[in-house]
């Protein structure tokens, strides 16, 4: 297992990037507008072979934190450069297009996350075209790092959140049935952003339409 690097914040928020540039708007808002109160957080965005301006809007935006390269295709490489990176005590892996409902939301999950003193905290969500949970959904989860620290993500595109997420809550003793049984937070504080044109969903739905 490689070595983990020493906490030096609370949270480390990681985020694939692959040419987002016209979808990154609400979430670097919604991060820009976060109230921590004393914790402390970093943001850690990796481009993805992006082609647009994904990192000009990101260094615009002066949140605290490092934008990495991954050449690796795949949300699932990237979100590994991301980890290897990471120095908070808690992961919040996130999507580029989807963004957060409340300027106290990491504030909210590191309350709950610290006072369970939580491994995994499921973290409802809100979304106008998809209705149903599903446990393989990264961004629905607060992780601490040092209890994931053995996975990674495999180089697979869709689905790569299945077989990581398994892994999670094997050792969390928990399932695909009943990981909602897990630590929570009591409103959705995170917006999915489902089937935006260009996302692997749609890539893939697509492909699937014109088979």
């Amino acid at each position: 297992m490689q070595t983990l690097r020493e906490c030096t914040c609370d949270i480390s928020v990681i985020v694939p990037v692959y040419n987002l540039e016209r979808f990154l708007l609400p979430l670097l808002t919604t991060l820009i507008n976060q109230d921590l109160g004393d914790y402390k957080a970093e943001y850690i965005f990796v481009l993805n072979n992006c082609t647009d301006d994904s990192e000009g809007m990101i260094r615009v935006s002066g949140l605290p934190g490092q934008i990495l390269q991954c050449t690796q295709q795949g949300c699932g490489p990237a979100r590994n450069v991301g980890f290897d990176a990471a120095s908070g005590r808690y992961i919040w892996f996130m999507d580029g297009d989807d963004w957060l409902l409340s300027d106290t939301a990491i504030k909210q999950v590191l309350d709950k996350a610290y006072a369970e003193d939580a491994n995994i905290l499921w973290i409802p969500f809100a979304s106008e075209n998809y209705k149903y949970n599903y446990f393989s959904m990264v961004w629905q989860y607060l992780l601490r790092r040092d209890f994931v620290a053995e996975f990674r993500f495999p180089a697979i595109q869709p689905a790569e959140d299945d077989a990581y997420m398994r892994q999670v809550l094997r050792k969390a003793g928990r399932n695909e049935q009943n990981y909602w049984t897990l630590p929570r937070v009591d409103r959705p504080l995170y917006f999915y952003n489902y089937m935006r044109e260009g996302s692997n969903m749609y890539r893939c739905l697509v492909k699937h339409e014109q088979i």
